[in-house]
């Protein structure tokens, strides 16, 4: 909500003044517009890399589970709701469904920061 009014609330208040002050009412549409182009574009181009550095950590994290477990399979996953970086990599092995390891990369190094587990399961295999 605050991001969308830090974006919107400049371009409202370009286009309130513009409907009252008619001489410069064409400029500051213009303005607007340029205004809306550029945050726009400063949106996608921040998803964008943010999306790009998890893809890199997601290569990252599978070639140092491929060397650490080799006979194992496993989903990798965006963890959109981390609290240790919007990079962070979420993996399920599917030999152990019920728990979820998180994974960082720092300096190139893959860390397990933790995991989540249905309630009742104890002793995940791969808690490092």
């Amino acid at each position: 909500m605050i991001l969308f009014m830090i974006l919107v609330a400049p371009i409202l208040l370009l286009l309130i003044v513009a409907l009252f002050w008619k001489k410069a009412r064409t400029i500051l549409l213009v303005l607007a517009i340029i205004v809306a182009s550029i945050e726009t574009f400063y949106v996608m181009y921040k998803q964008e890399s943010s999306l790009q550095e998890w893809y890199e950590h997601e290569d990252i994290v599978n070639a140092y589970l491929e060397k650490t477990y080799p006979e194992d399979d496993w989903v990798s996953r965006h963890a959109t709701r981390s609290a240790f970086s919007r990079a962070g990599v979420e993996v399920i092995f599917i030999d152990e469904l019920e728990v979820v390891y998180m994974y960082i990369v720092e300096d190139g190094d893959v860390n397990l920061v933790g995991y989540s587990s249905e309630e009742g399961y104890e002793n995940p295999k791969r808690s490092e």
